[in-house]
């Protein structure tokens, strides 16, 4: 079964269980399980391209590396031998011998893989619609709220092509900024609130007022197979966290 079929909310529940778990726990061996456990949840049960898998992880894997040799040269336990003063310089070769910090650096740089691949585990499993329409019916969200967010949501795209439509409205000018000018930022932030005031308007005007009862065309429900994930993640993590 594909875990696009999850309901949402139990599936971010679960995500969050999961990573509490994990952040009380020291085990480098559980961290590295967890991650290739979502990674291979990822590949087999999703249908998430590969190549946005593999560049969605890349950031993450630097992370780690940079964590790793924070932890490998800069551990203030165990012998102290990767704990040397700046004027002495560092010495790898003792950073590494030590076993200590060969430990913290493991479970630094495993804790940041565990928790990305849960997290891309969500994300690339979850449509954003479906959620927030699961967090209205299962975590009894305002539909207020709910459909803020979703406008907001929907207005992104739109954002950023009018921030290069106004970067392009400048060179037409002739008036040549740099890359990191705020000039054309400042002109999409006045749209996007002009856009969000006739969003608003829009909903008023139809009557829309976040209260009262009303109906659904999309209603998410949570079913036995839900119930089984959050009930099989939680317990095989407290299980590889206790032994």
């Amino acid at each position: 079964m594909k875990l696009e079929k999850l309901n949402p909310f139990c599936k971010a529940l679960t995500i969050l269980l999961v990573g509490v778990i994990l952040s009380f726990s020291y085990s480098p061996r559980l961290n590295f399980i967890v991650f290739g456990a979502s990674a291979a949840g990822i590949l087999l049960f999703t249908d998430a391209r590969k190549d946005l898998l593999l560049k969605l992880l890349l950031p993450a894997a630097l992370a780690a590396a940079a964590l790793f040799m924070t932890g490998l040269l800069f551990s203030s336990g165990g012998s102290g031998e990767a704990a040397l003063s700046a004027r002495e310089g560092y010495n790898f070769s003792a950073a590494i011998n030590s076993s200590r910090s060969l430990y913290n650096a493991v479970q630094l740089s495993g804790r940041v893989l565990a928790f990305a691949g849960i997290g891309l585990l969500f994300a690339l499993s979850t449509d954003g619609e479906e959620f927030i329409s699961s967090l209205m019916h299962q975590c009894h969200l305002s539909p207020k709220f709910a459909y803020g967010i979703l406008a907001a949501f929907h207005l992104m795209p739109t954002m950023a092509r009018e921030l290069e439509e106004a970067r392009l409205a400048f060179q037409v000018r002739g008036v040549r900024l740099p890359r990191w000018s705020l000039k054309p930022v400042f002109a999409m932030m006045v749209n996007s609130v002009r856009w969000s005031e006739s969003v608003a308007m829009a909903m008023e005007s139809k009557g829309f007022s976040g209260s009262g009862t009303r109906t659904y065309y999309h209603v998410t429900h949570v079913r036995w197979y839900d119930m089984v994930f959050l009930a099989a993640a939680v317990g095989m993590t407290l299980l590889g966290m206790l032994l």
